[in-house]
């Protein structure tokens, strides 16, 4: 079983559950895009990892659509700490805007 948690731009979140592990095509309509990009954060209550890293899924386009930046804070912050963490840097404007998706495995504990 998976969950997909939605973060959204205002930092509210909501959780989806999954039999199967949700596609590109499943997280369209949560972003509300049609070009993910994939990229990691440091997020440990949605994390499967012992370092608490997870990928996040966003808008790949979302700076270059013409509307007012939507900076999505939660994950900018989170993404921000994986960068410093792991020595890597980005070019500016340095955040991420609009919904974000994460998808964690959810582990049978009775198995």
């Amino acid at each position: 079983m998976y969950k997909l948690h939605l973060i959204k731009a205002d930092s509210t979140k909501e959780v989806h559950d999954y039999k199967v592990k949700p596609t590109f095509e499943d997280m369209y309509k949560h972003i509300g895009c049609d070009l993910i990009e994939m990229s990691t954060a440091r997020i440990p209550e949605m994390s499967n990892r012992k370092d608490g890293y997870t990928d996040i899924y966003f808008d790949e386009e979302y700076m270059l659509k013409e509307r007012q930046p939507d900076i999505n804070r939660f994950i900018t912050l989170r993404w921000l700490e994986w960068l410093n963490r792991t020595g890597r840097t980005a070019l500016p404007p340095r955040v991420i805007c609009g919904n974000v998706c994460v998808i964690q495995e959810v582990k049978d504990e009775a198995a």
